[in-house]
């Protein structure tokens, strides 16, 4: 009979901060149209206080009686980016782009809104226009960095996130996801040192702890893996990330009943999280408990179709079952997914 190969999942973060830099707006004296700047300056009013919606409702009503008012047009598109209206916000940024093409803060504000809005790619463009303008400071690297990051251009955002750090030594966010980005290109000693560094700077930053667990995995380290997921978990208990993550590493121990323990926390915290329902299969596996494991990997694949390791585990499940035509069928729909060494699965099938 083959060997079983199974595949354990653990999930990696990078933090992303919640919002940019505050960039408030400032009351103006407009000679030529007072009810344009009654009605802007009620919009600031609106801004200051976080009462977004009517922020954007005085400064629509501002545009109203000045057409080419691109400062109204900016700070509506960033209550609209505070209200998570990412695209409406784009919408904004371009006008205001259009009104006013050198204004670096308009192209950083759409470059922000556009990682939200799954613009990647054209945000780091926006970002470089920014920086192109004068706007060299560490949000701009920042947040370009996360950009090219998504993007995995791993080493433009490693040296963002770098110029960051130089322009901001106490940034939390950046050293973390200066370690991911570390930790993507296999430096885990260097994405161990960004995690500390992290935390040194926020210790309240949990999800340093959980990458430094991540990063320490990779590197076989499973008791220092295994200790800063338990400091996550000890720091905000209903961290399901870190349960299924620090069972992860219980399992490349062999320490199946303490894994599968940590694998069924993360699922009563987080019924719908595939990866930990397709973990717990695995030690089911391990355990030689061949239907639970097949109900779990079921679970899996339910709540993510597209799930490429739960079908090759699946596979493995049904094989130990004696349903060879079922496993097959699962092996190649796993290959079809792109699951690696698709040979290793689909040996014996036709």
């Amino acid at each position: 009979m083959r060997k079983i190969i199974l595949l354990v999942f653990i999930s990696f973060l990078s933090a992303l901060a919640v919002s940019a830099q505050e960039d408030k707006p400032e009351t103006l004296v407009i000679d030529d149209n007072q009810e344009a700047e009654l009605a802007y300056n009620k919009g600031v009013e609106g801004y200051a206080a976080k009462d977004y919606k009517k922020a954007i409702a005085k400064f629509t009503e501002a545009i109203g009686y000045k057409e080419n008012f691109y400062q109204a047009y900016y700070n509506r598109a960033n209550a609209k980016s505070k209200l998570k209206q990412y695209k409406e916000a784009i919408a904004d940024f371009d006008q205001t782009i259009k009104l006013k093409p050198d204004y670096a803060k308009a192209y950083f504000g759409r470059g922000f809104a556009k990682i939200y809005n799954n613009e990647s790619k054209t945000a780091v463009r926006d970002f470089t226009k920014s920086v192109t303008l004068g706007k060299k400071d560490a949000d701009t690297y920042y947040y370009r960095g996360v950009a090219k990051f998504i993007n995995e251009n791993y080493e433009g955002a490693l040296a963002d996130f770098t110029l960051t750090i130089k322009e901001r030594p106490t940034d939390a966010y950046a050293y973390n996801d200066r370690g991911s980005v570390k930790k993507q290109m296999e430096n885990y000693d260097g994405a161990v040192a960004d995690y500390m560094m992290a935390i040194k700077h926020n210790p309240d930053l949990l999800v340093a702890y959980v990458n430094m667990g991540s990063a320490k995995r990779k590197m076989q380290d499973f008791d220092g893996a295994i200790a800063d997921y338990t400091t996550a978990i000890e720091r905000k208990p209903d961290n399901f990330i870190a349960y299924n993550n620090r069972g992860s590493a219980k399992f490349e121990k062999k320490e199946y009943d303490k894994a599968l323990l940590d694998f069924k926390k993360a699922i009563e915290l987080k019924p719908d999280y595939a990866f930990a329902h397709n973990n717990l299969g695995s030690v089911y596996m391990k355990q030689k408990k061949y239907e639970n494991a097949l109900k779990s990997f079921n679970k899996a694949i339910e709540l993510n179709g597209n799930y490429a390791d739960a079908f090759a585990n699946r596979g493995s499940a049904k094989e130990m079952l004696k349903d060879f035509d079922g496993a097959c069928k699962d092996w190649n729909a796993a290959v079809k997914l792109g699951v690696k060494n698709p040979k290793i699965f689909l040996e014996g099938c036709e």
